[in-house]
């Protein structure tokens, strides 16, 4: 960890830690799941027993002299900001995630452990803040259900980038490529080679996927020309049955 990072987390320990408003203070993404490189960010969550506002008024009074702060529309349960700091190092930004004390079920969705990693603690008022693993019988039927979805769509994805290429309406053509057909493959790979994190998307591809699938998309995300977006979508198609079959043949793995 950075001095940056440590001097940033202790200073929200410091101002947090015995604020009765503050139940418990931990550090997720990168830090959770082990990680952490010089660019990572640093991903702060807070459960509190006050209103989402006022935690994070709390939280920016001893941050560092804020440039840019991005409020994320986010769900009641679940608040987020993200923060820019002057003379922080490059890339870094503090995603800082704030739940209601109430908000139990947000909080053990984000404690599985096979998805999230393990919070790093830094206190825990009424030992609220509990990782758990996956029910791994209820995950197995969502991902069965999921790769059904996916099967059966295969054909809309493929005509919703077609038809606007025979219209020679290209820009919408590859906004149906790149936001339907190929988006849907990778999930289709997560599934496969990442079944707990399937639907992260792009997020970690060149860490989680065999190097000849990174390829693979790599290749597919190129735009050429119309003919050769066509082409890529008669590749995506095979690439899509090919590992389809593979799950079939192999069933789902949990590990």
């Amino acid at each position: 960890m950075s001095s940056y990072r440590e001097r940033y987390i202790q200073k929200q320990v410091e101002a947090l830690r015995d604020n009765p408003k503050i139940v418990a203070l931990w550090e997720s993404g990168s830090a959770a799941t082990g990680s952490t490189d010089e660019y990572s960010d640093l991903d702060l969550h807070v459960l509190c027993a006050c209103e989402t506002d006022e935690a994070f008024s709390l939280m920016e009074s001893v941050m560092p002299p804020i440039t840019h702060r991005y409020v994320e529309p986010a769900g009641p349960a679940l608040r987020h900001r993200i923060y820019f700091h002057e003379g922080a190092p490059k890339h870094f930004i503090a995603d800082i995630g704030v739940l209601s004390e109430d908000a139990r079920e947000t909080l053990k969705e984000r404690m599985v452990v096979e998805r999230h990693g393990k919070p790093v603690v830094f206190f825990d008022d009424k030992g609220l803040i509990k990782p758990h693993p996956v029910n791994k019988v209820e995950w197995q039927a969502r991902l069965e259900n999921r790769v059904k979805e996916l099967e059966d769509a295969l054909p809309v994805y493929i005509l919703q980038v077609l038809k606007p290429l025979d219209r020679q309406h290209y820009a919408e053509a590859f906004a149906f490529y790149y936001h339907g057909l190929l988006r849907k493959l990778v999930e289709l790979m997560g599934i496969r080679y990442r079944p707990y994190r399937y639907d992260f998307e792009l997020r970690y591809l060149e860490r989680d996927f065999p190097r000849k699938d990174q390829t693979s998309i790599h290749e597919y995300m190129k735009y050429v020309d119309p003919d050769d977006l066509r082409k890529k979508v008669a590749l995506i198609e095979q690439d899509f049955r090919e590992n389809l079959a593979a799950i079939k043949g192999q069933g789902i793995r949990l590990p």
